[in-house]
């Protein structure tokens, strides 16, 4: 016994395995690949396709990317550090090199060993699918807060032709529970969910009407809830210096707020019924409960949120690269300012700040997942040393 705690040892040390309980650790320990690289070797590469994470278990490794055709450090991971946590679970390009700067060590989890314990082992799975989440939803705090750091609003926006801040606070309502039977559908954000699933999540959640024009929650409000729309259409509304922009427009089968799941937070944005509005509300302690359980649902449902929030996150490193690569005027590039003139284009007059529009867009798309900007899929993403080839753009910008 105190040999399996000495070789699990090591996974209790980094922050994505801290959290799985020891037993747990010595079923995972096993599934993990060592791998010893010398001085100057290449872990990985930009570029390549990545599929797997790592953890450093001997040595310094160093991250490299390459800018305007020098390669550049910009990162040293230590012992314990994980890198390519998000490859693992969503396969996409890696967006550095990792080179070994000293004789090293890594430890290889692939995506075929996590795909088999999803089938074999669904609660450790569960577990490592939450410590991926919970670095996630950090990371994205940190490029919200990085958008809101290298934007400067040059103009005031003109009086609001959407309710004002205080309108929408009047029109608060917690809305009324839903006397009849709630019907669920297989479509948009639910499509990977069965019957049996949907039936399950009506059971957990709390089913609450709307009529139209009250608000379902306030942008700037604690987080503690998911939203499934069930029937209606909500507007998604954002206050850009006191005006409110209508952001978005869902309908049945979406999913708000998902990073209410994950952590403690704040509304990115407030939500309002367009007609009468049916939500089913599904709580941060009843869907930890139901990963306790491990239940089939909770665990895919996390699993979708999880790489949902991947492909945002991804989304915005790029755009907050973009932003920080200009050295003299930081602001939204011309991507963003297109999906502002396409998205919020009926609520937009001449002398907006369409710039600071684009940022809270980008901003609540990191907590909204179902409202993410289809646009990026059809524009041409410069980076510094040239285009992203097609495959680039679809494995990052996809949704």
């Amino acid at each position: 016994m105190a040999g399996t705690a000495q070789e699990t040892s090591w996974l209790a040390r980094v922050d994505v395995f801290s959290r799985l309980t020891e037993e747990q650790r010595a079923m995972l320990a096993p599934v993990f690949r060592t791998r010893d690289v010398k001085a100057g070797d290449v872990v990985c590469k930009q570029g390549d396709a990545g599929d797997y994470l790592a953890v450093v278990s001997a040595g310094e490794l160093s991250v490299r990317v390459v800018r305007g055709g020098h390669e550049t450090e910009v990162r040293v991971l230590g012992l314990y550090e994980v890198f390519g946590e998000m490859s693992c679970l969503d396969p996409a390009p890696r967006s550095a090199s990792v080179v070994a700067r000293v004789d090293s060590q890594v430890r290889v989890l692939s995506r075929t060993m996590l795909n088999a314990l999803h089938t074999n082992a669904p609660a450790l799975f569960s577990g490592v699918v939450r410590g991926v989440a919970e670095r996630v939803a950090e990371r994205l705090e940190q490029t919200n807060a990085s958008i809101e750091g290298l934007l400067v609003t040059k103009r005031s926006p003109t009086q609001p032709r959407q309710p004002s801040l205080a309108q929408l606070q009047s029109d608060m309502s917690r809305g009324r529970p839903h006397p009849g039977e709630v019907t669920l559908q297989a479509v948009g954000a639910l499509k990977p969910f069965s019957a049996r699933d949907l039936e399950v999540l009506k059971t957990v959640s709390v089913a609450r009407a709307f009529a139209p024009g009250e608000s379902i929650c306030l942008q700037g409000e604690p987080a503690r809830a998911a939203f499934v729309v069930v029937s209606g259409r909500v507007d998604v509304l954002r206050a850009v210096n006191q005006k409110i922009y209508q952001l978005a427009r869902v309908e049945a089968g979406s999913l708000l707020g998902q990073l209410a799941l994950l952590r403690d937070t704040r509304r990115s944005a407030s939500l309002r019924a367009v007609d009468d509005v049916v939500v089913l509300g599904l709580a941060r302690d009843r869907f930890d409960a139901l990963l306790a359980a491990q239940s089939p649902l909770a665990i895919a449902f996390q699993e979708i949120v999880t790489i949902a929030g991947i492909q945002q996150l991804r989304m915005a490193n790029a755009l907050v690269g973009y932003l920080d690569g200009r050295e003299t005027r930081r602001e939204i590039p011309d991507i963003a300012r297109r999906i502002v003139r396409k998205e919020v284009a009926e609520t937009l007059e001449e002398a907006d700040d369409v710039e600071a529009i684009a940022a809270a867009y980008l901003q609540t798309t990191l907590q909204n997942w179902d409202i993410s900007p289809s646009e990026l899929n059809r524009v041409r993403v410069v980076k510094s040393e040239g285009v992203m080839s097609a495959a680039e753009i679809a494995a990052r910008l996809k949704k």
